[in-house]
């Protein structure tokens, strides 16, 4: 599938930075329960908070 390829990708991209650089990110994103995460866990909340900002601001993909 695709999609799944495209989010393999991005995953990819954002797991190359650091967790403290991950932990910055989520914390301007307002992300709750991040100093509990693990590094992939923060990748897939940031995603998530992104992708809830943009909808939120009326933003396209």
């Amino acid at each position: 599938m695709p999609i799944q390829r495209e989010m393999r990708s991005k995953l990819r991209y954002q797991s190359s930075q650091t967790k403290e650089q991950l932990l910055g990110m989520a914390k301007k994103l307002n992300v709750t329960g991040r100093w509990h995460m693990t590094k992939a866990e923060l990748v897939r909340a940031i995603e998530k908070a992104n992708n809830t900002a943009r909808r939120h601001r009326g933003d396209q993909d």
